[in-house]
Order: C-alpha cells, then sequence, then structure tokens
C-alpha cells in the first residue's frame, strides 16, 4: 500500500514506521515536543489532585481543567494512551484544554498505573474507574452538574470501553457519551485488512506473548480475556451509552475499530463514527488544523449529549 500522509503529519507518520532509522527516530522527537506543547488559555486553570486509589494506601494523580465559567459545568474524563505499558498525563494536555473549551466543560485526566511485572488488568482499569467515581462523588466541590462523558485515545481508548461496559453491567451512571479515539478493542485486529494494508506501520512486538496486549493481561494463559479487558470480545454491546468511534486511514486498528462501531449500530447504540484521511494512529495529538477540526467534532457531540447545543 502506497501512503501519502497528509500535509503537516510528516513527522507523526514516520514515528510510527517499523524500520528503526535514524529519520525515523528525528521524526518521533520531533513529534512528541508538538504533541507535548500547549497553551493554557485565559481564565482556564490545571490543577493537580492526588485521591486515594482502589487499593489500600494507593494514591491516584488527576489533573482537572476548569474552563471559566458563572456555572456548574459538565465533565469529561480523559484516559491517555501508551500501549498500556507508557504515556502520561502530558500527553493529553492539549487534547484536554481543546475538548475542555470546545464544550465547553471541564475534563479529568487520570494516571493511571501501567502495566508490567507489578501491575496489569484489572488494576489500570480499577484506577479509572475510581476516577470516574470521584468525578460523581465530589461534583459539588468541583462544581460539576452530574452529567460526565468519557474520552479515551488507543489504550486509553480501550480502557474507557472497558469501563463503560463495566459500568453498564453494575447499573451505574452512563457516560453522557463514550469518545473511543483509536482505540484497540481485541487481540484479533493481526487478521485485519488494515494491519496487512498498514504493515511496515504496525506497533509492537511480532512475538504475541512479548506484545502490549500481553503485559496488560500479565501474559496469555490459554483463556479467553475478559471483555472489560478486550471489549470486542463482549458477547452483547447492547445497552451501552451513546458512542463516538474515530479511526485513521494509516492506522492497523482501523478495521477494529469500525468493527466495533458496526456492532454498536446494528445493537442500537447510538453511534457517531469518523475516519481521518491520510493520517496515522492516534493522529488527534498533533497540533494541526485538522485535529482541530476533529476537537470540534468532539467538542460538539458532547455538547448534543451533554444538552448544551445552545452554548
Amino acid at each position: 500500500m502506497i501512503h501519502t500522509p497528509c500535509p503537516g503529519y510528516e513527522n507523526q507518520f514516520r514515528s510510527y514506521l517499523r524500520e528503526d532509522t535514524e529519520e525515523k527516530r528525528a521524526a518521533a522527537a520531533a513529534n512528541q515536543a508538538a504533541v507535548r506543547a500547549y497553551t493554557l488559555p485565559e481564565g482556564m486553570t490545571m490543577e493537580e489532585r492526588v485521591i486515594a486509589g482502589p487499593e489500600e494506601g494507593q494514591k491516584l494523580k488527576l489533573r482537572v481543567f476548569t474552563p471559566g465559567a458563572d456555572e456548574k459545568l459538565p465533565a469529561v474524563l480523559d484516559i491517555h494512551g501508551g500501549g498500556w505499558v507508557g504515556g502520561d498525563l502530558d500527553l493529553d494536555n492539549a487534547r484536554c484544554i481543546a475538548i475542555a473549551a470546545g464544550v465547553p466543560c471541564m475534563v479529568v485526566s487520570v494516571e493511571y498505573r501501567l502495566s508490567g511485572p507489578e501491575y496489569h488488568f484489572p488494576q489500570p482499569l480499577l484506577d479509572c474507574y475510581t476516577a470516574y467515581r470521584w468525578i460523581l462523588d465530589h461534583k459539588e466541590e468541583l462544581g460539576c452538574d452530574g452529567q460526565i462523558g468519557l474520552h479515551g485515545s488507543s489504550a486509553g481508548g480501550n480502557l474507557a470501553e472497558g469501563l463503560a461496559l463495566y459500568l453498564r453491567d453494575r447499573r451505574e451512571q452512563q457516560p453522557a457519551l463514550a469518545v473511543i479515539n483509536c482505540g484497540c478493542f481485541s487481540t484479533r485486529f493481526w487478521e485485519d485488512a488494515s494491519y496487512q494494508q498498514n504493515y511496515a506501520l504496525r506497533m509492537g512486538s511480532d512475538a504475541r506473548g512479548d506484545g502490549a496486549e500481553a503485559a496488560y493481561l500479565g501474559g496469555y494463559d490459554g483463556t479467553t480475556p475478559s471483555y472489560y479487558a478486550f471489549p470486542g470480545l463482549c458477547h452483547d454491546v447492547g445497552g451501552l451509552c451513546p458512542h463516538l468511534i474515530l479511526t485513521a486511514e494509516y492506522d492497523t486498528l482501523r478495521d477494529d475499530g469500525l468493527k466495533y462501531a458496526m456492532r454498536l449500530l446494528r445493537a442500537g447504540v447510538p453511534t457517531e463514527i469518523f475516519s481521518g484521511g491520510r493520517v496515522a494512529h492516534c493522529f488527534t495529538a498533533v497540533p494541526h488544523p485538522y485535529t482541530d477540526l476533529t476537537h470540534q467534532l468532539i467538542a460538539m457531540a458532547l455538547r448534543r449529549e451533554f444538552g448544551r447545543m445552545d452554548v
């Protein structure tokens, strides 16, 4: 497949190339610098909070973005990407700012425990659940109107969808909208056409037991993983909250996302689908007019589900 990246996304595209070259390393460094750059708008605050985690003695760090407002606002829980084994709050600063300003709403980003020898499923998911519950339980303190949405990218999208299913099954308050941005829904994406078409951009190890998916699960043991870990394995996706599924043309996970979105539609779940053209995995992390447009789409979808179309 011949790839022609969207102008302005060249460094992001090259950073995903499988072959390790000096050009790739330079592009990755430039891309990371661009992704982590942000400007806090006038009137918006960015505050660190430390709350009790789900395990005894554990501390969980949150970052709260609040636009200036004279009224109570809805909230969005943001879950960063990084293949479950990497990433941090700084990856999503610019995106959180764009969503907070665009809706407007407060955005709470959670620093969940990364997978590795010490932590794996369900610990990262339970961290995200704890952050979700904290927002609802402290809505008066935060100035939240009680509505909450989800946004997650890549592994964060996987965690966001796992959380949506977990909340549904526990009959807890559903998110107003789940935005799943280039998420990973299953461990079967190696079988998809998008994986073969974008083989030069494939992520992770070719050895299945060494991949990020196995790290998140704590290793493969011959059993079928929980669908909270990989939502594509869920036998019934009905009854979920409304969704916005974002994919990217040059992403190996593209078809995994599109297939899940179609399952949602067939199950009667209100679902909006957007597939970015000539861009790679998690393109919305890159400062660019096309990224701005996509953030406007996310903000509009959240505004619709929050009942704030007149704002």
